[in-house]
């Protein structure tokens, strides 16, 4: 049997495995997150994350508590997300009067390159770190498995970046 021939059984298998599990994630998001709508999302957001990373389960009868898992940690990122969200006071959510003040979109837009241009001469490995905490909403535990490294190195990394990014916007 050839490797492309395992690998696509292995994708049927997992596939089947993630469907017959649907029911019981969306029962476990809707316990955390207390919404419908929320649960759905995190599920979907579950499912994406566990299909990217399939390869890393070794035992396909461990899919559900591995789903299970990602599911929850799913749905305490989306709650993380809403309640920083609803703690940005309501007038900073709305657009202001003077949003569009000439004066107030080039000084954004030249703290915007100032920042761009910081950002491409960071190391591609930083650049990766901060892809993968900021938007992929890695912990540092996460990220150091990928990066062969220590939770500590990750966080050092991540400071190194906040303060050179920062100092660009300076």
């Amino acid at each position: 049997m050839s490797d492309e021939s395992s690998d696509e059984n292995y994708d049927a298998d997992f596939t089947a495995s993630m469907i017959r599990f649907r029911p019981g994630a969306l029962v476990i998001a809707r316990a955390i997150t207390g919404d419908r709508y929320d649960a759905e999302d995190a599920v979907q957001a579950a499912y994406l994350r566990a299909w990217r990373k399939r390869h890393q389960l070794s035992d396909l009868d461990a899919v559900g508590h591995w789903l299970a898992t990602i599911v929850r940690r799913e749905c305490y990122a989306l709650l993380r997300a809403k309640k920083k969200w609803a703690e940005v006071p309501r007038e900073s959510r709305e657009p202001r009067a003077n949003a569009c003040d000439p004066a107030e979109v080039v000084t954004a837009g030249e703290a915007l390159s100032r920042l761009r241009r910081a950002f491409s001469r960071l190391p591609s490995t930083d650049q990766l770190v901060w892809h993968l905490k900021v938007h992929e909403h890695f912990r540092h535990r996460e990220i150091a498995t990928i990066l062969h490294s220590s939770e500590g190195a990750v966080g050092a990394r991540l400071h190194r970046m906040r303060t050179t990014l920062r100092e660009a916007l300076a």
